[in-house]
This record gives C-alpha cells, structure tokens and sequence, in this order.
C-alpha cells in the first residue's frame, strides 16, 4: 500500500517500508464463484529457525514502552492531511515520545521547555503534495502537524507561551503573527522567508504547525494555518489519553496485530522501540524517525500511504490496522475483499525489481529488488490481512514468508 517511491524520497531506512510500491506480481488466481485461500499443510513449510508460532504477548511494566505506544495511538489524534487540502498527502510520520524526539520538528529551544513541563509523548506528520523529487516541498505548500500530550492544560498553555518565546529570543526578526478565529494561537513568521511557525494549546496538548508556501504570502501560510486548525482540532476532541499513570499498563499487542509479524529474533518479542533516522535540525524542515514493535489503528495506517488508497482499489476507511517490526509490516483490511483488491492492483511489475520463483506458500508473491546490495522481498496474504516481510538472500526471505503465512494461518 506505499506504492510511491518519491514519499520515501531521501529517506533510505523507510525502502523496505516501501515494498508494496514495487508493483508486485502477485499470485492469486482469478477463479468464478466465490474467493478461497488454498490452505497447504504448514508442517510442510522450510521456517529454517524461525518458528511460525505465535510468542505470548508479555506484560507492560515500562513507562518508557508505554509512552512510545501511547505516541502511536496519538495518531488518530491527528488529522489526515488529505481532510486539509486534498493536494496534501501524508509524509514522514514520526512517533515523540519524549522532549529529545522533537529536534527537527520543532525549534531546538523547545526541548528544555517541554521537558520542564512535563510532556508524556507526542506524534508528528507532514502533508505535501504528491510530488516528484527530492526538493519537491521547497518549492511547494506543506504543513506539518505536531501534537505533543502535556500533564495538564496549564502545562500546555505554560509550554505554548514559553516556546513561542524563546523563539523570538533566538530569532529577533520574527514578526509575531496572530490567527484571528483562533485566539489562543501564537505564531511568528518573517517577511523574507517563505515560512510560519504556529502553537496553540489545547485542552492538555499542544498543536504546533509548520507551515510553507512557494512565497512568503503571510495570507496564503495564515490561510493553510487555519484550515489545519479547523481539520485538526475536532480530531483531536475525540481522542481519549490514556491517563498517565496507566502508560506503563497499555498492552504491547494492540488487536493481536504483533503475535501475527515474524519477530526480528527467534523467540524474542518485538519491544516498541523509535530511533531518529535523519532529519534537518532546522524546525519542520523534514526530519523522520523509524519506529518498531507498534500498531497504528486507522489514521495512523493511512498517515502511511502516499496516494489515495481508491488507487489500489479501496477505501481509507477500508484500512483498519498497521503493524510495523523492524521494517516489515502488517495491514489489516475491513475484510478479505479489500485485501484481495490491494493486492490484485500490485501485480504490475516495476522496473527496479526483478520477480522471483513464487513460493510454495499461498497467495505469496517475492521479488528481488535491485541495487548495490540487492534485498529479496515477500508480501504474503490471509484473508483481510496482508504482510511483507525481507531479507538479504532468496532462501531466507522464503524462509521468513512461510513463517510469516503459518502466523497467519494460526491466527484466524
């Protein structure tokens, strides 16, 4: 379901992520009548080591796994930039779970600020257009969407002021710049640089917005900052924080979505864990960070996508679930159709892989992926959900798809 390359443009430790845009030849068969899966006896399979068994989900005693899991569920607080402007597509979600994950997304001097005042986690996406080429959002509009959980709304409100200024501190240029539906919003903006940069507490969070625009046109960033606010704000209404003292005590597996992933080491559950990639340090300019051993319920999966899931034949509201392990993932469909569509609109093949032997495993399609060091890929699907998993060598891959297929199986 991340068919566009150019979303991952720069951003090399998501490629593997980008798997299904490959256009893979996939290998279902087209029959009349009503769709099966042709089950094969799992005992047949080669799982090398690997087990094809589900681990048992551990208990969560760990404020620092709770608030990585508490970030990923804060997408759904945060809008698809695709309900701001149809133009922009989402790019680079990223999990904050803590006042050090924010450089890059926020002006360095927010950090002692946020950790001064208590924040608990955070989660962060752009919306660009659909665009080719690195330099794409330099030359167009964007906006990035930061919502970071602070303790109380004194804290939100007391970090909003403080951050704005110690902004002006730094920056003595900035003009300061107001939202006129939106009182509590502080901005700053400076009429040689085509940006402006937006706070706005609400209830216990805090919204920050990065904005752009080909021209420092205060009207048009004021314009998009306030559109976003309209989109972003009754979305954050209707999420529900898990009280803080309850992070430690959120469950590891969300829907049962990790106990079917192939884990990274035989037997060892996939712990949530995130980890700054890459990124400018200048505020919102597009830092990213990777994040593994956690689920996204449904904004979050289609924060994900780079295009308009009716391209592979479905709905967004047809994707319910995303599982992410150490760069392969998991979706889970509304239902086997909606699988059956995305996957049936993969079959195009791409010029930059080469299609594999298909495995002797069930609606199992492999490739291999050209490049300096070439990765072998495998997307498997059972019923409404559908996975990919890689790795460095054809036997290992197969290995990990018929693992990856027993998980499913034995899941249903």
């Amino acid at each position: 379901m991340l068919r566009s390359d150019h979303r991952l443009a720069g951003v090399a430790a998501l490629c593997a992520v980008a798997v299904l845009a490959a256009g893979l030849l996939w290998g279902a068969r087209t029959v009349e009548g009503t769709p099966t899966t042709a089950d094969i006896d799992l005992a047949t399979l080669d799982f090398g080591d690997l087990r094809g068994e589900s681990l048992t989900e551990p208990g969560n005693d760990n404020d620092r796994y709770g608030r990585i899991i508490e970030s990923a569920r804060m997408a759904e607080a945060v809008v698809d930039p695709r309900d701001i402007d149809a133009d922009l597509y989402p790019y680079q979600p990223s999990l904050l779970p803590k006042p050090k994950d924010t450089i890059g997304f926020l002006a360095d001097v927010a950090r002692p600020i946020l950790v001064e005042h208590g924040m608990l986690a955070g989660y962060t996406v752009m919306g660009r257009p659909d665009c080719q080429g690195e330099h794409c959002r330099d030359a167009s509009r964007s906006v990035r969407v930061t919502v970071l959980r602070m303790p109380d709304e004194s804290a939100a409100r007391a970090a909003a002021t403080a951050i704005e200024a110690a902004d002006f501190a730094v920056n003595p240029e900035n003009t300061a710049v107001t939202l006129p539906e939106y009182p509590a919003a502080q901005g700053h903006w400076r009429p040689t640089v085509p940006t402006l940069g937006i706070v706005v507490p609400h209830a216990s969070f805090l919204v920050a917005l990065f904005v752009t625009h080909p021209t420092p046109d205060l009207a048009a960033l004021t314009g998009l900052a306030t559109a976003t606010l309209k989109a972003e704000l009754p979305v954050l209404d209707r999420f529900q924080p898990t009280p803080a003292a309850a992070l430690s005590d959120l469950a590891l597996d969300t829907d049962g979505m990790l106990r079917r992933m192939v884990p990274t080491e035989p037997g060892e559950w996939p712990y949530p864990y995130t980890t700054r990639m890459h990124g400018d340090r200048e505020a919102g300019a597009g830092a990213y960070r990777e994040s593994s051993g956690v689920v996204y319920a449904g904004t979050g999966a289609n924060h994900w996508m780079s295009v308009d899931p009716r391209t592979y034949g479905v709905q967004r509201t047809e994707i319910e679930s995303l599982a992410v392990v150490d760069r392969r993932w998991l979706i889970r469909f509304r239902d086997a159709a909606a699988a059956r569509r995305a996957a049936a609109r993969e079959s195009e093949p791409s010029a930059r892989q080469t299609p594999m032997a298909p495995p002797r495993i069930p609606d199992t399609a492999c490739l291999r992926a050209e490049g300096i060091v070439p990765t072998y890929y495998c997307v498997v699907r059972d019923g409404r959900y559908l996975a990919m998993v890689r790795a460095m060598d054809e036997k290992s891959v197969h290995q990990m798809a018929a693992a990856q297929y027993a998980l499913l199986v034995r899941n249903r």
